[in-house]
């Protein structure tokens, strides 16, 4: 069977005349009559009876409708679908973030109010290829991603306002080489760096605990388990609260550059542009509002 033979057949059976259907699919009689007899031929079924003034549906007929209907139906409407799916695939922008997560998801968050058309998936992979762009993070000069921007912030290091370093006005890292340490979990980039930041000072952290959530890193030291990293200002909606203080880190430089990177799927896609340079600016800012309010 071919698709045509039956979007003819249902024509037919619309009309229930031959020449009425056939005038209104602009072909021939004889072409719609011939595509009819191939199909019940083909099917070894007759499908309609002829008589006088038109034709009527057999049995064999009424349940080839019942049955072709609903398909023809569907791919009929199925140019429109793809057309829709294509259309949101276009508008949805693939991220891959390992770090930086609260300033990427303000990020969204404020280009979603000026693009609400816009979409995004968002996944946590060091080992993701599928994406658009890419937030992850590393030391200094050395990232060696291409085709990037870099954004360089300091850490300070986070201490318990009940914990005898909360008076402090700045801290070496060696100074708290025997405390216990929150730290972000090791599948994250951030977690390296920080235990580079040790390494730099002289030391194998002592880790009482990890995690995959920032937040639960800060209620932990809010409770006094222990110290930890602190990023400047990608962690901006989530201030310190009362019970922890950031010490300036003083001695070596505790820094990281947050890089932005596009996916190889990403070339030419100007949605993702974007968006690329929304983010730019939208950390940049971030980064500024954050030194105002520090008096920098």
């Amino acid at each position: 069977m071919e698709l045509q033979q039956l979007q003819y057949f249902l024509v037919a059976a619309q009309y229930g005349h031959i020449t009425k259907a056939a005038n209104s699919l602009k072909i021939a009689q004889p072409a719609l009559s011939q595509s009819i007899k191939r199909l019940e031929s083909e099917l070894d079924v007759k499908l309609f009876e002829r008589k006088k003034g038109g034709i009527t549906l057999t049995k064999a007929g009424e349940i080839l409708v019942e049955e072709v209907r609903p398909v023809m139906k569907t791919l009929d409407n199925l140019p429109r679908k793809l057309s829709e799916v294509d259309k949101k695939q276009k508008q949805t922008i693939h991220l891959n973030v390992l770090a930086a997560s609260i300033l990427v998801t303000n990020c969204i968050i404020s280009y979603k109010a000026k693009h609400p058309e816009m979409n995004f998936e968002f996944e946590q992979s060091p080992l993701a290829e599928d994406y658009d762009l890419c937030i992850t993070a590393s030391l200094p000069k050395n990232n060696g991603m291409s085709d990037q921007i870099t954004l360089e912030e300091k850490f300070f290091l986070a201490v318990p306002a009940s914990s005898k370093y909360a008076k402090y006005s700045e801290i070496e890292l060696s100074e708290v080489a025997d405390e216990g340490f929150i730290m972000m979990a090791d599948t994250r980039p951030i977690r390296n760096i920080c235990d580079q930041f040790c390494m730099e000072a002289g030391f194998t952290p002592d880790i009482v605990f990890e995690s995959m959530n920032f937040e639960s890193v800060r209620s932990l030291i809010s409770a006094g388990l222990g110290v930890g990293f602190w990023p400047e200002y990608s962690w901006e909606s989530a201030e310190p609260s009362k019970n922890v203080v950031l010490l300036p880190i003083k001695g070596q430089e505790c820094k990281r550059d947050i890089v932005i990177a596009y996916g190889q799927q990403a070339a030419g896609n100007s949605n993702v542009r974007n968006f690329y340079e929304f983010f730019i600016d939208f950390a940049m800012e971030c980064r500024d509002r954050h030194n105002r309010s520090r008096g920098f």
